[in-house]
């Protein structure tokens, strides 16, 4: 019998929860099985629950990918960025055009099956409680970074301001979900660029106030 070895155990499991992300966004969680799972993948049932305990825990890490992959890629654009607007703006941009799709694969947008079964599955709310988590801190790294640079007002809470904007931003699935075909990404890109135009003005103004005798 050929060895198993880790990095073939890891490519099974991407594969498993590559198929859930798929299923998952097609039928919800109710309506999606795992033999819907077992369909998509091409592997066994036997192969899925070596892995998985249930549909919950395979649902979970579906949205789990769904939202960590995001935060590597956004990294990477940032990287080369050096100046406040930019990084922010590359931040919501990214965000807008990650709602439908992936590289290809499913967008953020599926996210909201997630929510809808947050208050009776624990382990869904969790995994969102984390994925909040990991939002608010990005945002509170670009916003600090843009106080020390002096772009933005000192006097903004950091902590505050990043949850209600991680909150926005959120807000743009609710309505992709609500426009159906009418949704327009420039147009969610302008509303949530609103709202930090209003954020760079403030910092510009309170930079520009002559020095305090």
């Amino acid at each position: 019998m050929p060895k198993i070895t880790p990095a073939h155990e890891a490519e099974v499991r991407e594969r498993i929860v590559h198929a859930a992300v798929e299923v998952f966004a097609e039928k919800g969680y109710h309506r999606a099985t795992i033999a819907d799972v077992v369909t998509r993948s091409g592997l066994s049932v036997g192969a899925i629950y070596t892995h998985f305990r249930n549909k919950e825990e395979l649902f979970v890490r579906s949205c789990d990918l769904i939202s960590g992959r995001g935060l590597d890629a956004l990294a990477v654009r940032l990287a080369p960025l050096a100046g406040t607007a930019e990084r922010l703006i590359a931040a919501i941009t990214y965000y807008v055009e990650t709602i439908d799709e992936f590289e290809g694969d499913v967008g953020q947008v599926s996210l909201v099956r997630a929510w809808a079964e947050a208050d009776s599955e624990p382990g869904v709310r969790e995994m969102l409680a984390r994925r909040r988590e990991r939002l608010v801190a990005a945002a509170q790294m670009l916003l600090h970074e843009g106080i020390a640079r002096g772009d933005l007002p000192a006097w903004l809470d950091v902590e505050a301001f990043a949850r209600a904007y991680t909150g926005l931003m959120d807000g743009l699935l609710l309505q992709r979900l609500e426009a159906g075909d009418d949704f327009r990404p420039a147009e969610a890109l302008r509303r949530a660029r609103s709202v930090l135009d209003v954020l760079m003005a403030a910092g510009q103004a309170e930079h520009a106030k002559p020095a305090s005798a």
